[in-house]
């Protein structure tokens, strides 16, 4: 694992929503540039930032027409390399979306493969080799060409040809994943790469990086704990191909996954990372499950780990994550974010003492933890809010709150043509709890401190289960290394819990300690160095 991600936190920001620098509604990337101090002072060392390339804008950006091209409403590239200047000035890293599952179908190499003539770009995507060739999913009949592309999500997002798993007699249209005809688009991937590792990007998070090879690895949530079937050798011949090559020339770089299944993303593709997150029941289990929380009901089985209530289970996510840490090994590690640009906002319907313990339980569990912006100030989901394809997802998309005035601080533009709407609750800005001691913003900060000042917390150290008896309320767990032990106890539930913890006290809320008994009063969370 590389040395720098030990102790790193990771940040996400939605160039869209986070500051508009231009007063024209939309944030930008000068804007993000002028708030590069804001992200200091919280203690992060790196950035994923979601697209900003030049895309028609009907799945979020994540329908790209120009690799190479900032989109207009961000700015520019000259704009692009003062941002990466402003983050290397200050010790942050950059890491960009890499979306290679799919274009839009606006972007110029699909409109060359559509055409009827074969060209260059032929087989950059999947097509069937006749516009009556029924397969799950396809479109037919918009072009010249004798056949019907394959989505990736939306109609408008035609997926890129990395091959299939099986070659198929019966459908010669479906290239293997090491047909010599596919080798150019990897190319072309690996020549994207290079463009922004050579402005100075510390690395990728890569969109849909378990599912490129089609015909292969399925989903399957009762697979969770064996290694899968077979269907993986095309995705793990893939990235040993990309990522075997892309770090024989760029060091230090991290590549992270969204896969949702770190023992094969990192045990057997080569990744750094992988995310944890709404796509998972563990996942659910702590910070979701309730009605309306997860973006499918599929995924509502009760109540979540926590909920006041003291009726979720946190066993699910352990039992998971032991198993996890067993496979990774030194490889890479998992992040379980406080959210994403694409599930409900984590802080809707928690109290500040609840998301303080959800920081302080995902601030020192043997992870790589990453804070989704907005996150540290407690913004809830605007369920009203949907535009770019967004549907449900845009209200966990919308500007993030800087101040109690107009827009929030987001934007000088008239409310009404503001792209994305902002919420007005009173308490949620970075204004209003930057000089409260005792507010969300200020937790989070001093969390990423000890997280910092603790070698125990660092990803190599171990991490035992101390107690977690029946659902696991309170759960109390150890971090600790050759030089130092740390416990860390949580207790979201509203009942109190008394229990037996001796040594320094370096953070808590809401707890009463006298000799070696500590009352967890309720929504709280304690942290010592034994």
């Amino acid at each position: 694992m590389l040395n720098w991600l030990e102790n790193a936190v990771f940040y996400e920001i939605y160039p869209t929503s986070f500051y508009d620098s231009n007063g024209d509604g939309i944030g930008d990337l000068k804007g993000i540039t002028q708030k590069v101090d804001y992200l200091k002072s919280l203690g992060i060392d790196a950035v994923w930032f979601n697209p900003f390339y030049k895309s028609p804008f009907k799945d979020g950006g994540y329908d790209i027409t120009d690799y190479y091209e900032v989109d207009k409403r961000f700015g520019t590239m000259e704009d692009f390399d003062e941002m990466v200047k402003a983050f290397k000035e200050r010790g942050i890293k950059i890491v960009l979306d890499l979306v290679i599952g799919h274009t839009s179908d606006k972007h110029k190499w699909f409109r060359r493969s559509a055409q009827a003539k074969k060209n260059k770009y032929y087989d950059y995507y999947v097509w069937t080799d006749d516009v009556n060739t029924d397969y799950p999913g396809v479109i037919r009949g918009l072009y010249y060409r004798n056949g019907g592309y394959v989505p990736n999500y939306y109609a408008s997002q035609p997926a890129l040809n990395y091959g299939f798993e099986q070659l198929d007699p019966n459908a010669p249209w479906k290239l293997h994943y090491t047909d010599p005809r596919l080798k150019p688009l990897r190319e072309e991937i690996l020549n994207i790469m290079r463009f922004y590792l050579d402005k100075g990007i510390d690395g990728f998070r890569v969109d849909m990086a378990g599912h490129l090879i089609k015909e292969g690895q399925t989903f399957d949530e009762k697979k969770y704990y064996d290694e899968y079937d077979e269907k993986t050798s095309g995705i793990q011949w893939f990235w040993h191909e990309v990522l075997g090559t892309i770090r024989s020339e760029y060091s230090d770089k991290v590549y992270i996954a969204e896969w949702d299944i770190p023992q094969l993303a990192i045990g057997k593709c080569g990744f750094d990372m992988d995310f944890l997150t709404h796509d998972t029941f563990m996942f659910n289990d702590l910070y979701k499950n309730e009605k309306d929380l997860n973006l499918s009901p599929y995924f509502e089985r009760g109540d979540n780990y926590f909920s006041e209530n003291g009726k979720g289970t946190i066993k699910n996510f352990l039992h998971y994550v032991e198993y996890l840490y067993e496979k990774l090994g030194d490889k890479g590690m998992f992040t379980a974010p406080t959210g994403t640009h694409d599930e409900v906002r984590m802080p809707t319907r928690k109290s500040t003492d609840i998301i303080k313990c959800i920081f302080a339980f995902a601030l020192t569990l043997k992870q790589i933890p990453m804070i989704y912006y907005g996150d540290e100030i407690g913004m809830v989901h605007n369920y009203s809010a949907s535009k770019d394809g967004g549907g449900k997802r845009t209200g966990a998309r919308t500007p993030m709150q800087w101040t109690d005035g107009k827009n929030r601080g987001f934007s000088t533009v008239e409310e009404k043509d503001l792209y994305l709407p902002v919420d007005y609750e009173e308490g949620r800005s970075v204004e209003s709890q930057d000089k409260d001691e005792n507010s969300l913003l200020n937790t989070v900060r001093k969390l990423i401190k000890i997280r910092k000042s603790h070698s125990a917390l660092n990803v190599s150290s171990a991490q035992e289960q101390v107690y977690v008896e029946g659902d696991g309320y309170p759960y109390i767990f150890r971090r600790k290394n050759e030089k130092e032990s740390i416990l860390v106890a949580i207790n979201p539930s509203r009942e109190a819990k008394t229990v037996t913890i001796n040594g320094e006290v370096l953070y808590g809320n809401n707890y009463k300690k006298v000799g070696d008994k500590v009352e967890l009063t309720g929504c709280s969370f304690l942290i010592v160095k034994e």
